[in-house]
């Protein structure tokens, strides 16, 4: 497996930035001015966001390279309707060639920022609001104003504080495994969750293959 390209932001624009879950990394781009059609896009919200979907963690991110104009407003009609399910869909960049996405879930989103160890990391990177809505905030102003990633956005993807830590003190070197992210720490514990998030983005792909739609694959919590 292949990581979700954390480790390659460093030192680039947003516009070279690609996330992805499980998987064999490939560029989300349309030819020219062309626009994201429906089933498409939902086809890459899927490949790209089915453990956040599932419910099994708060958030993932990817970019789609494509007529910034279309994906703004199947975007918006899309999270009308999974803003039901418990899911969140919010623009973290928007430029000429397209947008980076971030898809989460509130509610767990929130029990992750209230976790002690996490509010201390943050306070270190200068967050200093409480609430999630607030801490997403500074998030979202962090993309505007700066063209590098944060170096502490693995913690809005779910990712295992020791290895958001480990990631950074040892500026993405000498991991002790790679799959959606760097391992730091608990190898074990990683592979068997990079695993279920795999058998995760499997089942949702077949099941929307057959004709589910993509707001009844999101389960609703």
């Amino acid at each position: 497996m292949r990581p979700e390209h954390l480790d390659q932001c460093s030192g680039r624009g947003l516009s070279d930035i690609v996330f992805h879950e499980p998987g064999t990394p490939e560029t989300e781009t349309c030819p020219g001015d062309a626009e994201t059609s429906v089933p498409d896009l939902h086809e890459r919200i899927v490949r790209h966001c089915a453990p956040t979907l599932a419910g099994f963690k708060c958030g993932s991110m990817f970019r789609v390279n494509s007529d910034p104009h279309g994906i703004l407003e199947q975007v918006s009609e899309l999270e009308y309707e999974l803003s039901h399910r418990g899911l969140r869909m919010d623009f973290l960049v928007v430029d000429d060639e397209g947008c980076l996405l971030y898809v989460y879930r509130p509610k767990l989103l929130e029990a992750r920022l209230g976790d002690p160890e996490v509010r201390e990391f943050l306070a270190c990177y200068g967050y200093a609001a409480r609430s999630c809505s607030s801490t997403l905030a500074e998030l979202f102003d962090r993309f505007a104003h700066c063209p590098l990633m944060p170096p502490e956005v693995g913690v809005f993807l779910d990712y295992p504080m020791e290895d958001v830590k480990g990631y950074i003190e040892n500026e993405g070197k000498c991991s002790r495994c790679i799959g959606c992210w760097k391992v730091y720490g608990d190898v074990e514990a990683a592979e068997k969750k990079f695993q279920s998030y795999k058998r995760c983005r499997d089942v949702f792909s077949r099941r929307l293959a057959e004709g589910c739609s993509l707001v009844k694959l999101t389960v609703k919590c």
